[in-house]
């Protein structure tokens, strides 16, 4: 397979094999084709000359080793094979070198390579078929190669053959001791070099499970070399994996984890580290998302602070919504179990619901029905639940968290609790308290009729009856039906002596005609019933003749009819209702009569001679 011709990024390819006058002049292992010009080819050369051999080389073994490192803002991958020179003598190399800018050959684009066959998209003369069969001639004129087009190289390993998700599965055959062991190395010394003798697993694969661990954690070059034959070469990468057997290693100011030793006694971190593997390998590298900094960390009390940050219980490193998650599955430890039900997880429970998404939040919701056994034990986190979500609801929640918690509406003691928060915080701020999110959100989701009681018994016993009045003109243009539920709370509440009169409010209004007019549109008995409402809230059941004519004065020189008929139904025989009918008969003849004529069209004057 060759790669198509494609705009974008590019790489550049060497081969370094035996030949008696490589490309730099010299004999020996030395490149023999390249796409580089002979500038970068030399500054390149510079870099990797001592790293091009094959190392690890035992009889039969044939298996290549890769190498992968960053300079400055470029990085390179070798692919290493141990073969025989053109005399038949063992310990020669052939290795193919991809080299370009750094962010196009990531660690992922390397770990990616270490599983792939090169020769898949390699140029066809220097594929190691072409090579080994002696079918591309060393120094014959084919010395010059094209560029890779590193997209389309990045879209065959890493997408199309998905060789990141094989090293997910093959890092789960890496010992947890190990494992851990490794990442106790890389947090005590951030970035430092480090030699791994006689891992069980292969180099790339170690190298993927500690960065899906500790990559975002730890900051480090990530360089890795998986098959050295020691690791005392000039310029090798941070992790360096040479065999077991002690035949070819050498001292060197490196650190050393040795898979088959005795680890000795632990350090400051190694409990850290062993319950972060634990996490990960339970939960998954998305769960472990959620507990990564922001940045990786070269100071290793940073990361001690880190990891003792995320330590929800002794012993217990976890992810608290991880944990909610798990448990409608029954998915918990011993230790996680007493840990969910200890009232103890209940303040850092709530921190991680007020920092949760919307999405979590919805989901959360969907998992904690109240019909689910395996949750009775920790029912008191379902209020919790729910009560986080009821805030964002009341935030301007979307619509997947209202269609949760409209299939399992939250009980009154949720709703009053959260109705309490809010304006106990709108109090503390001193800031005004909104009541139509609450209005809507609780009619949205379901609300029943008892629990719609008590959270209106609550507004019209916290606020004033001004303020309340206000509030259902204000509602009243923007939601009419939750206005007039807040009216209707507004009648059972006895009016009283207040700073604020509510009429100072009705009379900027006209005793809410327009408002009135919104809640019953075209509906003038309706209406009437809204009217006797707002008599109810502002004078009381019964109306003498100074509150017909206080009302009389706010609703001003025309008054609804409606609230004309609402005065008549409440008010007393009498003075106050013979001012009502008055005010009806004025209206009629204002309505119904022609304007009054001038003074001379009257007709005869009957008021006598004028003196």
């Amino acid at each position: 397979m060759s790669l198509p011709a494609r705009g974008g990024l590019r790489a550049d390819i060497t081969v370094y094999q035996w030949s008696e006058r490589s490309l730099t002049g010299r004999g020996d292992v030395g490149p023999v084709a390249t796409s580089l010009d002979r500038e970068a080819l030399l500054r390149w050369n510079s870099r990797i000359e001592h790293l091009v051999w094959a190392g690890q080389e035992h009889p039969g073994d044939t298996t290549p080793g890769f190498v992968y490192f960053r300079h400055e803002n470029e990085a390179a991958v070798l692919r290493k094979l141990p073969v025989r020179d053109p005399n038949g003598r063992a310990g020669s190399t052939l290795t193919h070198v991809l080299t370009g800018p750094a962010g196009g050959i990531d660690l992922h684009l390397a770990l990616a390579a270490c599983r792939s066959d090169w020769d898949d998209w390699l140029p066809p003369p220097v594929r190691q078929s072409a090579l080994l069969d002696g079918q591309a001639a060393r120094g014959s004129g084919a010395e010059r190669l094209e560029r890779v087009p590193l997209d389309l190289v990045r879209q065959l390993l890493v997408e199309e053959q998905r060789l990141l998700g094989a090293l997910d599965t093959a890092a789960e055959d890496v010992p947890d001791d190990l494992l851990v062991r490794l990442a106790e190395a890389l947090m005590e010394h951030p970035g430092a070099p480090l030699t791994v003798v006689g891992s069980p697993v292969d180099g790339e694969v170690v190298v993927h499970a500690l960065a899906g661990l500790l990559g975002r954690v730890v900051l480090g070059s990530w360089g890795f070399a998986t098959r050295e034959e020691n690791d005392a070469a000039k310029d090798l990468p941070q992790f360096v994996f040479v065999r077991g057997d002690g035949t070819g290693t050498r001292q060197s100011t490196r650190r050393r984890v040795d898979a088959k030793a005795d680890p000795g006694p632990p350090g400051p971190l190694r409990d850290q580290a062993a319950r972060l593997v634990a996490f990960q390998r339970r939960r998954g590298t998305g769960a472990l998302t959620r507990l990564l900094p922001d940045q990786p960390m070269a100071n290793p009390s940073k990361i001690r602070e880190w990891a003792a940050g995320h330590q929800v219980a002794p012993g217990l490193m976890s992810d608290v919504m991880s944990l909610l998650e798990a448990a409608p599955h029954g998915d918990l430890s011993d230790r996680e179990d007493a840990y969910l039900r200890s009232g103890t997880a209940v303040p850092r429970i709530q921190l991680e619901l007020d920092r949760a998404t919307e999405g979590q939040l919805a989901r959360l919701l969907a998992l904690w029905r109240p019909d689910s056994l395996e949750l009775q034990p920790y029912r008191h986190l379902r209020e919790e639940i729910h009560t986080w979500a009821l805030h964002r609801a009341f935030d301007g929640g979307g619509r997947d968290l209202l269609r949760e918690l409209s299939l399992a509406p939250p009980g009154g003691r949720v709703v009053y609790r959260v109705l309490e928060e809010r304006l106990e915080s709108a109090a503390r701020r001193q800031a005004d308290f909104d009541v139509l999110p609450l209005l809507r959100i609780a009619l949205q989701i379901g609300a029943s009729q008892a629990v719609l009681d008590d959270m209106m018994r609550v507004l019209v016993t916290r606020f004033s009856m001004a303020f309340l009045m206000s509030e259902v003109d204000r509602i009243s243009r923007i939601a009419p039906a939750q206005a007039r539920t807040l009216l209707e709370s507004c009648a059972r509440r006895r009016p009283g002596k207040e700073r604020h009169h509510p009429f100072d409010v009705l009379r900027r209004t006209q005793f809410h005609a327009e408002a009135v007019d919104r809640m019953a549109p075209q509906n003038p008995w309706q209406a009437v019933h809204l009217y006797r409402l707002l008599l109810l809230c502002t004078t009381g059941e019964q109306l003498g003749q100074r509150e017909v004519l206080d009302v009389l004065e706010a609703a001003g020189r025309n008054p609804s009819p409606a609230l004309l008929q609402a005065l008549l139904d409440g008010c007393r025989r009498g003075k106050a209702q013979d001012t009502v009918h008055a005010v009806v008969v004025q209206q009629y003849f204002r309505q119904h009569l022609p304007a009054r004529p001038h003074d001379g069209d009257h007709g005869p004057d009957r008021r006598g001679p004028r003196n």
